[in-house]
């Protein structure tokens, strides 16, 4: 049943995921340079184009924060549609929960190195909050889902 409230905060799971991947996770301006950094790619704002500050940081490398993210948006979708095997959805949720948590780490792993190498400071945006609210809405999933499965175990025990 695709009308359940767990249903809704996998749904917002993947919503947050789609915005985290498209939105801007940080700009850093230094004093020569202007980056911003989304989780597919660095973008170089400078106003000299033959700056050398993003081309250390190419499409590859932050690649795995990509990748990472679209296995979240992934296995939420997925999450969202085993409704009637309850526990394989527990199951899921544990194991987004972790890749979520490796994410944060790795957002913040990137932020600090690219501050480091690029001499500037990072400016938050937006879509840094919503790794955490991914991770809150599978707790919240999470919880839901463990309640229908006490209530129907203690409806199969009334039989």
């Amino acid at each position: 049943m695709l009308q359940r409230i767990q249903s809704v905060f996998l749904f917002m799971v993947v919503v947050f995921g789609v915005l985290a991947l498209l939105l801007p996770i940080a700009t850093f301006t230094g004093e020569t340079n202007i980056l911003r950094f989304y989780l597919y790619a660095v973008e170089d704002l400078s106003p000299d184009p033959f700056g050398a500050a993003a081309s250390a940081f190419d499409r590859w490398f932050t690649l795995p924060l990509a990748i990472g993210q679209f296995v979240i948006i992934l296995i939420a979708f997925i999450t969202i549609f085993q409704y009637k095997r309850r526990m394989l959805q527990v199951r899921l949720n544990l194991l987004n929960t972790l890749l979520n948590v490796l994410l944060i780490g790795g957002i913040f792993y990137y932020v600090n190195l690219f501050e480091t190498a690029s001499e500037a400071t990072a400016n938050y945006r937006i879509a840094t909050i919503f790794p955490l609210l991914s991770l809150v809405m599978i707790f919240l999933a999470n919880h839901y889902i463990r309640k229908d499965e006490k209530l129907i175990r203690s409806a199969n025990r009334l039989r």
